[in-house]
Parts: structure tokens; C-alpha cells; sequence
């Protein structure tokens, strides 16, 4: 039965129930009243909120209800709340509503009647409402990029399979097997943060067998409703009856769907999912109309289990039309086996059963939304309904969307105030409180609520005291506004001004005496003023009506126990396990509490009981292991370290803590170490004119099971200069400060007289760089050693560790070792330490590497080692050294498509909209018509509108963020800039995808395998125009990459599909810097230029930023021009300096200069000497070296091309004209052509290089090139006056 509308006279009686609650004799009177007086007298008792939510309730339609009843609820805190309870009731018991909204209603009256302290009889009536409390739970499962929801996990598979009790699964991090869970959530829901770990961004399967005692054969119908925090699908006697893909927050019987029980025991099984959150969820069983039903029951005994599987296994077999004889000699032991394969056979060949009505407020209202045009009304609902219950997924924006399309359909001034809340920030949420404002205007219709938005907007700006006047203009309308009450007070404590403060509590609180805010309020406003005792009265009349308050209880326990009133505290105690009956938090308070109080058995007592419900909370471990050692139950002690070292081996304080304990005995990692008398033995070997060298380069790395690692190093080197000496005193390197510690094990000198010092300071530094608005979460640790002398040795021992509680890139390890620098190796070796059972793929680059694998109990060890590693010596133009250098690659990662998959579920949720970019895409690329168009226009709009700052801490450093949240910001580095452009593509129809980049100033990339370690960028891509944008180049066009990014490696995410592939090379005739230079000579040698520039491609950029800002134009001019032509002068008046509009990137750039160059010409006796090429020469910058072990780098070489159009002195002859020549070669082409006219000399020159780096194989020809153009080039014009 779906929801149908309410009865127009509950409105009605719902106050007039309410009424009887206060006192009879006002009962009598106010029915006695006509409707207009009784109206009055109503609300002069009744908080105004409560009646115009019952107000609402009585207008409601369909889902409506569901809404009205969370929103008196929600008013707990500011009515009275003797009179939210008595609504509530009202509403479960009205015949008038649906049995669904009923069950809701009365599940939140049983939450009222908690908050007043009576437990026992909520917990009773919310399992009388057909709520259950005992499940079987196994987990958690892995899921990392929300793709655990579609994933089937091993209980999955076994659906229809007896439970086999200790049975174990591979869950996220460890093993895993099914608990049972009876009566550990008597309020209605389960809650994995208090059973599992990890809690966040996995699944949970939670069972349940339900049945009907009464029923012996046939079938009937029963229903179930679903509350899920995150997302779910409920199986029903092993085949999927509902699924919610949204990850919403949790409430009560958001769906529903009706089931077809069968005799005996049905299993009922809920996968459910959380992201950020841990899963929650709660399950109501009713009859074939919603209504609670006495004859279902729950039941988690293994023993229906059995019972389940067989009826099944037997139906499975009736269904597929064949039912064979058992095998009596068949083992029993494959009872569960044969029932799993029966059920599968079950699934496949039974006819598929018709799915029942959808039920519940999500399904109604989304068939609402659905229509083709929409309700306002239904937006709205739908929308109040979502953001008052957590309802939303934060990816999906849903909330937000239908308040604004309801509030641009039909505006009204709630639905303006309703679209303000939801808004992304400030400036968003000011536009529609402006909107509201306008039509109050042209209404004339006051709005209190509209006053008080506008105010807490103001009293979250910097100019906070603006609030105070909007505060007053609420409050002398309704001096009893709980919320501009509380903005008042907030205001006059943050003016100094507390026992103001206090007395508008204080008359607050005469006027409304039950009000659960202010009383909690004006408790603590005399706390402030140390007035304890009217404090405690206050208090306490607050606690009378918020029993669940868990701030409150544990501020309560600390204060009896500070005061040491024992009788005090153990009340408080029991007052919070009973409102917390089954959380683990309290179980933790209440514990720590006991101790406190001198009773450590209790407090002992209570941690096991916690660790009952979570066995694997490493905080309630590590208490309980605290309070063991205070115990001196030594070897209980050292069975929780261990066990909490078995869940979170990066638990580095645990595992000092534990070799404190312990015996000594070195680390196994820090065992690979050389001893000094080994690596001393080298102090002395030939240096080969080195002036460091080093001697020993240790890396062992131990990766646990999560993927996170810990590693130890040991350099020794060996400074054999003076100037390598005072180098060496400072030794640096980087970590993440955010996830990773830094432990010195050592720093030593040995010097050549035996004597050993320590290194005298140790610090560490930011590695943010404010000049490109770089702010990362990287930190170098430094090491100042006393002054060193050549020949001394230095010896370092450090680790780095992972110490965050989790692996924010799921179970992934990858990293590249470096076993080569730039001077001589002696020794170099990298262990890797691993789970045995895990799967590691390796790459090396280094000759000569010895290898080994081998297993030690549940470790597998790698070995990778090489002798005398020769020196990586530098050379002009080299390819950057993470290209170069000898490594070792890891990762556990065997392919891209692997890497990709898991990374697209990493940000998908960050591709989002809401109605206002949905909107910006629309007006951006208003009037484009061609693909090419509107990819100009959102590119050029992000570049324009979203300035570079990167905040690059933990996560954030590969996950950009949302796109919403960038386009309200109005900044974000290379990743959200990315993502908003491939996002508003999407929304115009034009696919493209976020493209994860190694630029080229960290050089080429040929590793086998796939890591996150090569990245160090992000752009996008768009297919059908094969056309890569990057957003952090401001002054480019969308053909003018920069030059880091051309040729780059890139990793095309493609939603998952992800490709491995180079950005193509420029195309050397679209990137050209063309200058053509008139040159009018004087006899003396000055000239006058008129030169004209044309440049495009990847110096187009660069020029667009230079010379964009009119202010300094012509100074930047001038100053580059001198390079050229010293002395140049640009003349006066516009016309002196003429550019292109500079700030369309989708131009070339062009320049017009006139000057006076006074020098232009050298005097070579008579004659005068003039350059007429290009300065550029390509032997001094690419081709220095007579040999060359490394390739030579041309990022994106820009054509050269000048004409040079010299006209003469009167009378001048020219005596040399340079000689034209012309050659094509496998690297490019040069010409030089050369036309004399009648006064005139035209030079034109043109240099063309069509490749981007040069293999040491190719470099004697590619030098030849190089002195051929340089020749050509390096000739002059020779004029006589």
C-alpha cells in the first residue's frame, strides 16, 4: 500500500491531542473555543515550529508524511519536549496516515521516550515495531572506489550454503569469519564502526533467518524495509529482492519491497557498504501492508541455517526438474558444497519471480521527481526530505539539485532559504538569500526564518558584528527564536560581553522553561561565569530531557571523578551504558572512567567487553594493554602489543614499546646493515679522481599486509675534496609528514685517526614552494654534522614509516628505488621484505644486479644488489635524472588496466555536478555549435576562472577534488582543474577524461610494469579531437601544450578502461617564432628597426605572460630586445609598441616594435659589420661534447625563421653578402637564402629541428648538424658607408 494523503483534519486533532497533554481543564477550554481562539490559545502554549510542522503533516501528500514527522523530531531541541514525544505519538497512532509513516512515527516516539531515560521500554517498543536487533555479521570486505557493492565477496557465493561457524573469508586486510551479533543494537540499527576494523570504505554481510511458526505449508506475503547507511543489496532466499546503489546516510525505512515467505526458516542476507563512513543499517520485518506482525520472527541460530539450505537445496532441485537420489556414501562433509551448487542451479534455471511494489519514502518520491514535468512542491519535499535525514549521496548533489528546481519553477521565499542551505559556499548561498530578499520586497511579506538565514550568513563572514542588528529585528518579532537567541548570545561572548549574555538566557529560559536548547545554553553560560551551582540546577533540568546526551554524560563523569565523588560518577556511568547500550565509544568512556575511579577489574571487564563487539579496535587494545602493564600482568600485556601489532603492524609507538619490553634484539630489517669494520675496509680503495663516492646504500623496505611499509636506510659516504667536505656536513631527505615518522638510528664520522663523532643537530623544513602555490604535505629531514675532512667517513642510519592508520590507496604498494647517482657506488643493495602470500611485480635498469627471493616463515624476501657502480656523470641537455638513473621498480600492480580500474573508483565520485554547473556549462558554451567551439570555451573559462593553488596533502596529492567544490572556490591545482574541464564536458555531450601524467621535467618512463610512483601531473583529454588541455596553462591555446607535457608519458583514466600511451610530438611548422626585422641604416652603424613578431605554439605562452600586462610592456620589451640589439630605444607613443590582443590564447601571438638601435652595426675599419641571422647556436647548447653516454633532450624545439631587410646609407656598397645555403637531414633542415636589391639586402634564415631527443648512437651526425647550421648561420653582412 502506497502512501496516500493525509486527512485534512489531522491537523486538527493532532493539536488538540496535544492539548490534552498539558492539562485537562486547557483541553475542555480549547474545545470549547471557536477555531480562531482556539488558534490562538494554541500557539500562546504551543511552540510555534511544532504546529506549523503539524501544520505540514496535515497538507502532506504521498512521501510527505515521512518528512513532516523527521521535522517535528528535529524540533526536540527548541519546543518543549513533553510535546514533541505526545506528537509523535499522535502520529503512530493516527489511522489516518499510512502503517508505514505510522511505524516510522513510532519509531521516533521510541527514541523520545530514550532521551527521557526510559531504555527499557524503548528498546521494547522498537522491537515490537518489528525491528531486528541479532544478526550474523561477517566482514569487512574491501571497498575501495565503491566497487565492493557489485563485487561478490565469498559469503556472496553461499548465499544458500549453511553457515559454517569459524569459517574463514578473505576480507579486506585479514581473514574474516561470520560473529553473531544478539541484542548489540537494541535501538533499531547496526552499526560496523562498532564491529569491525577497518570500519571505513568496506562491505558488511549481515543474515538474519526469518520465519512464521504458524506457517506450516504454502506461502504468504511479508514485507521488508531497509535503512542503510551507505549503500546495500538485501538477498532472499539467495536471490537479490532490493538494491539502493546511493551512499546515503542512515534513517529508518527509506525502502522497502514486498517478499514471499515460505515455511521454515527464510535467510535474509544485507550486503552493505560505506565510503567515508562506516556501514550502517536497519531492517524492519511486517506484514503484507507494512504493519508490524507478532508472528515473524529473527532468528541467527546456525542451526536454520542448516535448515534453510536443505529446503533450498530441495527447491533447487524441483526447479530444475530433476531431483536425484542422494549418494549415501557421499561424505557429509560436502553438504554445504552440493547445497551452494543446488542453489546456483536454482538461480539459473527457476523462472524469474516478479519484483513486488517498491516501497517506502526514496521509491515514492522518486517516482515523484521522475515525471516528466516535475511538481515544485515534489522537488521540494524530495529535496527537505534528503538533507533532513542525511539522505543525499554528497557525489549526486540530489538535495541541492531539486531545491533549486524547485525554487526556480516556483519560487517562494522557503525554497530560496531551502536552495541557500544546500549551496555549495558563501557566495552561492548569498545569491539565492538575495533572491528571497527581492521577493519579500515585491511581496511585502516579513520573513523571520529569511532574517535569521541572513543573519548567521553575516556571523560567519569576517564583519560578524553586522549580525547583531538582524539578531534584534528577529527577536523583537518573537522574543523566544531559540536560534536568534543562541546567534545573540554566540555574538555578545565573542564581543566580551558574557553576563549580557547571560541575561538574555536567563529571560529566555523564564519564558520557556522546557526548552532543551536554551537550558543547555544558559547551563553552560553559567559555567563560563563560574556559578557551579546554578550551573548543576540548569543542567540537570536539561539532562531530565536529554538522557542520550553523550558530551554532556561523559563532561559529567569527568567532572564527579575530578570532584571524587565516586557515589557521583558510577551513577553518570550507568546513566550513559544505558543510553549507549551496545556502542562501543561508551563501553571505552565508561572504562576509562572505572579506572579513574580505582576499580581496575571493572575497568578490565568493560574494554573486554568492547573488544567483544570490535575484537579488532586497536584503541580499546592499546587501553587495555596500558592498564594491564599498570596491573603488572606482564605477559596479558604483551598478548594485547602483539595482537595489536598482528592488525596494525605500522604501529610504530606499540612496537618500541613492545622491544622495550621484550629482550633485545635487533630489528630484522635493521639487520641487513653493515658493520663500520666492513664499509671501513673501502676508506682507502682508488677514488678515480671522484670527489665523493659512497660506500655502502642500504634500502630495506618491510610492506605489510595493507600496504603500507616501513623502511630503513643506511648511507655511508665518503667526501674526498675540501668542497665535497663542507657539502657533505648537511645531508637532507624528503617524507610525508602527513602519514609518515622519521627516527634517526644514527649519524657518525669516522674520522682517519679512529676518533667517532655524532652529527651535532637534526631538524627538518617544508618543502612548499609559495612562488607556484605549492603547499604539500612533503618535509626534508636534515642531518648538520660537525666539519668534515676530506677522507672522512659519514655513516647514516634513519627510518621512515608509515604510521596512518590506513591505506588511503587501498592495499597498493609500488615504489622506485635508486641504486645510481651521480658518483660511485662501492655497495648498493634494496631488500623488500613482503607477506608471503601477497604478488609483487619487478623492473630494473641496472646492469650487472644480482637477484634473490626467498621465504622466511610468512615473509618472502627480495634481494636486489650490484658492486662498484660507476657514476652517473652529467652532461649538457641530458634527459632529468629520475629517467637516467639505475633502479628498481615495484609494485604491486601487474598491469595498467589493473592500476586504472582501482584509480577511476578513487575519483569518480569527483566528476560531480549540481543544478549551478550544470547551468555554467549551458551559459559558458551558449551559442557554440561545433565540438571545437565549445571545448574552446570551457577550457578558456577554466584557465580564466580558476587560479593554480595546489593543496597536495595525503590523498589529495593523486585525488582531485570535487568539481562543485572547485568551480565555488575558484582555484585548484592540475587534478581539479582536469577534472572540472572533463566534467563540463560531459554535460555539453562531449566525452573526454582526466589523463594522469609524467611530465617531461621527470624524463621518459619504460617500465614494464604500472605504478602511481612515475606520475607527477594531471590534464585532460577529449577523444573525438584527439586534443590534450592542460588547465594550468593560463596563456595557452587548446593546440599550444606547454612543454613539459609534450611527448609525456600519460596514463588515459577512460572511466576505468585506462590506456597507456604519449602525447604525440609538436608538429615542428605550428610552433615557429617568425621575426621580420626593417632596418634602416645609418652611416654610422645605428639603424632604426621596425621589427614584427609572430610567434605560436609552445612559446606562445610564454610571450602572452610576458607581455600581457600593458604597465610593464614596453620595460620587458626593451629589456629583451637589448639581448639582441644593446642600446635599443623603443620610441615613444603608441605606435612604438603594437600588439595582438594578447589575451585571446586561441592566437598567435604578434608583436610590432619600432626602435632606435644606435650600435646596431660594428665599425670594422671602413666597413660596417651586421648580423643578419638568428644569434641562436645549436653546438654550444646540444652538442658541447666531443662523446656522449647519454641522449641528447629537445623538448618542443620552436622553428626558427627571421628576415632580415636591411636597407642601405646613400651611397653604401655592400662588400661581403653572405653565402646562401641549404641541407635536409634526418634531425631537421636549415636554409639561408640571400637577395640584394636596388638600396636593399634581404636575409631570410630558417631552422628546423623535427626531433626531440638524440640517442647516443646518432650524436656524431647530430653534431655534425649542429657545426653545419652554426656555420651556416654564423655569418655577417659587411657594408662600406
Amino acid at each position: 500500500m502506497s502512501l496516500g494523503r493525509t486527512n485534512p483534519k489531522l491537523g486538527q486533532s493532532m493539536r488538540r491531542f496535544l492539548v490534552t497533554a498539558v492539562t485537562s481543564v486547557l483541553a475542555l477550554s480549547l474545545l470549547v473555543m471557536g477555531s480562531s481562539s482556539d488558534a490562538r490559545a494554541v500557539a500562546s502554549v504551543f511552540h510555534p515550529e511544532l504546529l506549523r510542522a503539524l501544520d505540514t503533516l496535515d497538507k502532506g501528500e504521498g512521501p510527505e508524511a515521512y518528512g513532516s514527522i523527521d521535522r517535528i523530531w528535529s524540533l526536540w531541541d527548541r519546543a518543549d519536549a513533553a510535546h514533541i514525544e505526545e506528537a509523535l505519538l499522535g502520529a503512530a497512532d493516527n489511522k489516518t496516515l499510512s502503517v508505514e509513516a505510522r511505524a516510522y512515527a513510532g519509531m521516533l516516539a521510541s527514541f523520545a521516550r530514550a532521551r527521557r531515560g526510559d531504555q527499557k521500554a524503548a528498546a521494547e517498543h522498537i522491537k515490537s515495531l518489528g525491528y531486528v536487533s541479532s544478526f550474523l555479521v561477517v566482514g569487512p570486505f574491501d571497498n575501495e572506489g565503491k566497487a565492493g557493492l557489485d563485487q561478490a565477496f565469498e559469503p556472496e557465493a553461499e548465499l544458500t550454503a549453511p553457515i559454517t561457524p569459524g569459517r574463514a573469508y578473505s576480507g579486506k586486510e585479514r581473514p574474516v569469519r561470520y560473529r553473531a551479533v544478539a541484542n548489540a543494537f537494541p535501538f533499531g540499527w547496526l552499526d560496523a564502526s562498532s564491529l569491525v576494523r577497518p570500519e571505513t570504505k568496506v562491505c558488511i554481510y549481515a543474515t538474519t533467518f526469518v520465519k512464521d511458526d504458524k506457517l506450516t505449508r504454502g506461502t504468504r506475503k511479508v514485507r521488508a524495509y531497509v535503512g542503510a547507511g551507505g549503500a546495500f543489496r538485501l538477498f532472499w532466499n539467495g536471490q537479490e529482492a532490493l538494491k539502493d546503489e546511493v551512499y546515503r546516510g542512515h534513517d529508518f525505512d527509506r525502502s522497502g519491497v514486498e517478499l514471499v515467505l515460505e515455511p521454515g526458516p527464510n535467510p535474509l542476507v544485507i550486503k552493505v557498504c560505506g565510503e567515508d563512513n562506516a556501514p550502517e543499517v536497519s531492517l524492519r520485518l511486517a506484514d503484507d501492508q507494512g504493519a508490524p506482525d507478532p508472528r515473524l520472527a529473527a532468528s541467527i541460530d546456525i542451526a536454520d541455517s542448516q535448515k534453510a539450505a536443505e529446503r533450498l537445496a530441495v527447491s533447487a532441485k524441483k526447479a530444475a526438474g530433476k531431483a536425484p537420489k542422494a549418494d549415501a556414501k557421499a561424505p557429509k562433509a560436502d553438504a554445504k558444497s552440493a547445497a551452494a551448487k543446488d542453489a546456483k542451479s536454482a538461480t539459473a534455471n527457476a523462472p524469474a519471480k516478479k519484483a513486488g511494489p517498491a516501497l517506502g519514502p526514496v521509491p515514492l518520491f522518486e517516482r515523484l521527481v521522475s515525471a516528466k514535468k516535475p511538481r515544485a512542491r515534489d522537488l521540494e519535499s524530495y529535496a527537505r526530505y534528503l538533507a533532513d535525514t542525511n539522505g543525499d549521496d554528497p557525489a549526486l548533489h540530489l538535495a541541492r539539485d531539486f531545491s533549486q528546481r524547485a525554487a526556480d519553477a516556483e519560487p517562494t521565499v522557503e525554497r530560496y532559504l531551502l536552495a541557500s542551505r544546500l549551496a555549495e559556499d558563501r557566495n552561492q548561498q548569498n545569491e539565492w538569500l538575495n533572491k528571497a530578499e527581492a521577493l519579500v520586497k515585491k511581496t511585502g511579506k516579513p520573513s523571520k526564518d529569511l532574517l535569521n538565514a541572513r543573519a548567521v550568513h553575516r556571523r560567519n563572514s569576517p564583519n560578524w558584528r553586522d549580525a547583531s542588528p538582524i539578531f534584534d529585528r528577529v527577536l523583537a518579532e518573537d522574543p523566544d527564536d531559540v536560534l536568534a537567541l543562541a546567534g545573540r548570545v554566540e555574538l555578545y561572548n565573542m564581543a566580551g560581553l558574557p553576563r549580557t549574555a547571560l541575561n538574555v538566557l536567563e529571560q529566555a529560559v523564564r519564558r520557556s522553561p522546557d526548552s532543551v536548547n536554551l537550558l543547555n545554553m544558559y547551563g553552560s553560560q553559567l559555567r563560563l561565569l563560574g556559578r557551579a551551582a546554578d550551573a548543576k540546577e540548569a543542567e540537570e533540568r536539561y539532562a531530565m530531557r536529554r538522557f542520550d546526551d553523550g558530551n554532556y554524560l561523559t563532561s559529567m563523569i569527568d567532572l564527579a571523578i575530578a570532584r571524587r565523588n565516586r557515589a557521583e560518577a558510577e551513577r553518570w556511568i550507568d546513566r550513559l551504558l544505558a543510553a549507549y547500550n551496545g556502542n562501543q565509544w561508551g563501553l571505552g568512556v565508561a572504562a576509562r572512567a572505572y579506572r579513574s575511579l580505582g576499580q581496575p577489574e571493572r575497568a578490565t571487564a568493560t574494554y573486554k567487553r568492547s573488544l567483544e563487539l570490535a575484537p579488532e579496535d586497536v584503541n580499546t587494545l592499546r587501553a587495555l594493554a596500558e592498564l594491564q602493564g599498570e596491573l603488572g600482568r606482564r605477559d596479558e600485556q604483551l598478548l594485547s602489543l602483539r595482537e595489536i601489532l598482528r592488525i596494525r603492524p605500522q604501529d610504530r609507538d606499540v612496537r618500541e614499546y613492545l622491544e622495550h619490553l621484550e629482550p633485545a634484539k635487533p630489528r630484522p630489517d635493521e639487520a641487513y646493515a653493515w658493520n663500520s669494520d666492513k664499509f671501513l675496509k673501502q676508506r682507502f680503495a682508488p677514488a678515480g679522481g671522484q670527489p665523493r663516492r659512497t660506500l655502502r646504500d642500504l634500502t630495506v623496505t618491510t610492506v605489510f599486509d595493507n600496504g603500507l611499509s616501513s623502511q630503513f636506510r643506511q648511507v655511508v659516504f665518503q667526501p674526498l675534496t675540501e668542497p665535497a667536505a663542507a657539502a657533505g656536513r648537511q645531508y637532507g631527505f624528503a617524507y610525508e609528514s602527513d602519514r609518515q615518522v622519521v627516527q634517526l638510528r644514527g649519524a657518525k664520522v669516522y674520522r682517519a685517526d679512529g676518533k667517532i663523532d655524532e652529527a651535532v643537530e637534526y631538524g627538518e623544513g617544508s618543502a612548499d614552494d609559495p612562488s607556484i602555490s605549492m603547499y604539500t604535505s612533503a618535509r626534508t629531514f636534515y642531518v648538520q654534522f660537525p666539519r668534515l675532512e676530506p677522507g672522512d667517513v659519514v655513516e647514516l642510519r634513519y627510518r621512515v614509516d608509515d604510521v596512518t592508520p590506513r591505506n588511503e590507496f587501498g592495499n597498493y604498494f609500488g615504489e622506485i628505488v635508486a641504486l645510481q647517482g651521480g658518483e660511485p657506488v662501492a655497495n648498493a643493495e634494496y631488500v623488500l621484505i613482503t607477506p608471503k602470500e601477497r604478488t609483487f611485480y619487478f623492473d630494473q635498469n641496472i646492469p650487472n644486479l644480482t637477484t634473490s627471493n626467498s621465504v622466511v616463515g610468512n615473509q618472502r624476501i627480495y634481494r636486489f644488489g650490484a658492486n662498484s657502480i660507476p657514476a652517473l656523470s652529467p652532461e649538457p641537455s641530458m634527459p632529468p635524472w629520475p629517467e637516467v638513473l639505475g633502479s628498481v621498480h615495484v609494485s604491486t600492480y601487474k598491469n595498467w588496466d589493473d592500476l586504472g580500474r582501482w584509480y577511476w573508483g578513487l575519483v569518480k565520485d569527483q566528476f560531480d555536478l549540481d543544478e549551478e554547473t550544470r547551468k555554467l556549462a549551458k551559459k559558458v558554451t551558449e551559442g557554440k555549435t561545433t565540438e571545437l567551439d565549445k571545448v574552446k570555451a570551457i577550457y578558456k573559462w577554466v584557465t580564466d576562472n580558476t587560479r593554480y593553488v595546489a593543496l597536495e596533502f595525503g590523498i589529495y596529492g593523486y585525488k582531485p577534488r570535487r568539481c562543485v567544490q572547485t568551480v565555488a572556490r575558484g582555484w585548484g591545482d592540475c587534478k581539479d582543474k582536469a577534472t572540472v574541464i572533463a566534467t563540463l564536458l560531459k554535460e555539453v555531450g562531449i566525452p573526454s577524461t582526466i589523463v594522469v601524467t609524467r611530465t617531461r621535467m621527470r624524463g621518459d618512463f619504460r617500465s614494464k610494469i604500472a605504478s602511481f610512483a612515475p606520475f607527477d601531473h594531471a590534464i585532460a583529454y577529449v577523444p573525438s579531437l584527439n586534443l590534450y588541455l592542460d588547465g594550468t596553462a593560463e596563456h595557452t591555446g587548446i593546440y599550444e601544450l606547454p612543454k613539459m607535457d609534450v611527448g609525456a608519458v600519460v596514463l588515459q583514466v577512460n572511466e576505468g578502461n585506462a590506456k597507456l600511451t604519449r602525447i604525440p610530438e609538436a608538429d615542428p611548422e605550428k610552433n615557429f617564432v617568425h621575426r621580420e626585422l626593417g632596418i634602416e641604416l645609418d652611416g654610422k652603424g645605428g639603424a632604426k628597426l621596425d621589427i614584427e613578431y609572430s610567434t605560436s605554439g609552445y612559446n606562445a605562452a610564454s610571450w602572452r605572460d610576458a607581455y600581457g600586462a600593458e604597465s610593464t610592456r614596453r620595460e620587458r620589451m626593451t629589456r629583451d630586445l637589448g639581448g639582441d640589439f644593446p642600446g635599443v630605444s623603443i620610441n615613444e607613443g603608441p605606435q612604438g609598441l603594437v600588439t595582438s590582443d594578447l589575451s585571446n590564447a586561441e592566437e598567435a601571438v604578434k608583436i610590432k616594435v619600432r626602435a632606435v638601435a644606435p650600435g646596431f652595426a660594428r665599425n670594422e675599419g671602413d666597413t660596417l659589420s651586421l648580423p643578419v641571422t638568428s644569434g641562436f647556436r645549436l653546438t654550444p647548447n646540444f652538442a658541447s661534447l666531443s662523446q656522449r653516454k647519454l641522449p641528447v633532450e629537445l623538448i618542443a624545439f620552436t622553428t626558427i625563421d627571421d628576415v632580415y631587410k636591411v636597407k642601405l646609407p646613400p651611397g653604401a656598397k655592400v662588400s661581403l653578402l653572405p653565402e646562401e645555403r641549404a641541407a635536409t637531414s634526418q634531425f631537421g633542415s636549415y636554409s639561408l637564402k640571400v637577395e640584394q636589391l636596388h638600396g636593399e639586402v634581404v636575409v631570410r634564415s630558417k631552422l628546423q629541428v623535427k626531433v626531440s631527443r638524440i640517442e647516443p648512437a646518432d650524436y656524431q651526425a647530430w653534431k655534425r648538424f649542429c657545426e653545419e647550421v652554426d656555420s651556416a648561420f654564423n655569418v655577417r653582412l659587411l657594408v662600406k658607408p
